[in-house]
């Protein structure tokens, strides 16, 4: 991965930062986590391709197996419904927490130098984005796949009862998907580091599937089961989400769990 770090600024999204206040104000009702993600889109250099990105991974697993990290998890997107301006594959990476993060990114940037050269040898990446991600309906209990769907869109607010209100609904958005077995995991994205410039949306809004029977079974029910209406119902106007681009997702590395005691 390209081994420069953006300027590191002190404060997530006010929005962010106001609902987990709101929700923390009750002492037995605790905050949502809120999850470290990286991103970085990429393309591939000439003559390189998706073999060699896997020999890059490999000896990256080996540094980071070397190093004792457990705590850091990666998926590689490849693009599979998607508009022009694509990249050829994305790297996702996230944190167990944020001083996680700053430990193994110091660790990586002093001596991680091979690792970030065997990447630097097959990519070329136009972004590296860092942000704030909460989890909205938990993904199914059990190891994740070795390869996942994962749909993203652009997200914003359109009503002034802001995100109590949002959070409200959505809540009971989960409680009719889990009901009608739709078989997805829900995560929200707030942009924190990198990016530039004024963005025209608030958030992104993604969900997983274990494969793509599982994503069709989910599109089914809401094209022609009722979906789209009960959820209208249940939203009303609150956002305004763009079409969604959809990804093959696969596994570069596991978060180790703590060995039980």
């Amino acid at each position: 991965m390209n081994t420069k770090i953006l300027a590191i600024v002190t404060a997530v999204p006010l929005a962010l930062s106001g609902w987990v206040t709101a929700n923390a104000q009750e002492e037995e009702q605790a905050p949502p986590y809120v999850t470290p993600v990286d991103t970085f889109a990429c393309d591939y250099n000439e003559g390189k391709g998706p073999a060699d990105l896997q020999q890059a991974i490999a000896g990256w697993n080996a540094w980071m197996d070397e190093q004792g990290a457990t705590d850091y998890g990666a998926f590689t997107l490849t693009p599979y419904y998607f508009g022009e301006g694509s990249f050829e594959v994305a790297w996702l990476g996230y944190w167990t927490s944020q001083e996680g993060m700053g430990s193994g990114i110091d660790n990586y940037l002093a001596n991680g130098g091979a690792a970030a050269r065997g990447f630097n040898e097959v990519l070329t990446c136009k972004s590296h984005e860092h942000w704030a991600s909460i989890n909205i309906k938990p993904p199914k209990e059990g190891p994740v796949p070795d390869s996942i769907v994962l749909m993203f869109s652009n997200c914003s607010l359109k009503n002034e009862d802001g995100y109590d209100a949002l959070f409200e609904s959505l809540d009971k958005v989960t409680a009719y998907q889990t009901e009608n077995n739709y078989g997805n995991a829900k995560w929200m994205m707030w942009p924190v580091f990198g990016g530039g410039g004024e963005l025209d949306y608030d958030f992104k809004a993604v969900s997983s599937f274990a494969d793509y029977t599982t994503f069709g079974k989910a599109y089914q029910h809401r094209a022609n089961g009722g979906g789209r209406q009960a959820l209208r119902e249940i939203m009303g106007d609150q956002v305004d989400c763009d079409a969604s681009r959809v990804y093959n997702a696969y596994v570069a590395r596991r978060i180790t769990p703590p060995a039980s005691e």
